[in-house]
């Protein structure tokens, strides 16, 4: 049985949205926690006591790699793999939310360490706190 041209582009047709939505399903599934970071809001003030305390941490967890002013130009950059990343560049929210933020800086990176078990929630809201702060 012969079918004809359209039968068969309809098959390819849907054969690729098949294969398009099974993508978009995993990398759903791959990116969720990112995906949910993004929604989700700073719980922390804006304020001076927060700020204050993420410069704090910054200064004893974050600087030697990103450098004080987070170009990434720390004293240690010398002998890592790959250069850290120049937060002075992040764009603000909505582009880049603070909730992606504190996920990277929980979960790390290629090079950077993750945090999460070794900063409180808190503490990283705080260094969101403060790197927004910095780079306004």
């Amino acid at each position: 049985m012969k079918t004809s041209p359209e039968a068969g582009r309809s098959r390819v047709v849907r054969r690729v949205a098949i294969g398009l939505a099974l993508l978009a399903l995993g990398l759903s599934v791959y990116y969720r926690a990112l995906l949910v970071a993004a929604i989700t809001p700073n719980p922390m003030p804006h304020e001076a006591k927060s700020i204050s305390r993420g410069a704090a941490i910054w200064a004893t967890t974050c600087a030697a790699c990103h450098g004080p002013e987070g170009r990434g130009d720390g004293p240690v950059t010398a002998r890592l793999p790959k250069k850290p990343k120049d937060l002075t560049r992040i764009a603000p929210p909505p582009i880049f939310p603070d909730g992606v933020l504190a996920y990277r800086i929980a979960t790390g990176g290629v090079v950077m360490p993750a945090w999460a078990g070794v900063l409180s929630e808190q503490d990283i809201w705080d260094l969101v706190n403060f790197i927004r702060a910095q780079h306004k």
